[in-house]
């Protein structure tokens, strides 16, 4: 296997771990249904990962961290 290839299979295995365990962690203090308006998800995706242990599509993944990067940085926009 190509180390390109590797490395990016890493990756996304990375960010999906980083993604579900900050759902699950903060899952009392966010707002589920605004972060699926704002990455166009389906309704239902987030919570459906949090209540019903169902696993969240790879294509969603990384729309997602993108948006809790944003949300964790506390930079000025």
């Amino acid at each position: 296997m190509s180390r390109k290839l590797y490395n990016t299979r890493v990756t996304k295995t990375n960010d999906r771990k980083r993604v579900e365990r900050w759902l699950l962690k903060n899952q009392n203090y966010i707002n589920i249904t605004a972060i699926e308006k704002e990455i166009s998800a389906p309704k239902g995706l987030i919570q459906k990962f949090i209540k019903y242990d169902k696993i969240i599509h790879d294509k969603w993944i990384a729309p997602l961290h993108e948006i809790l990067k944003s949300i964790t940085s506390f930079g000025l926009r």
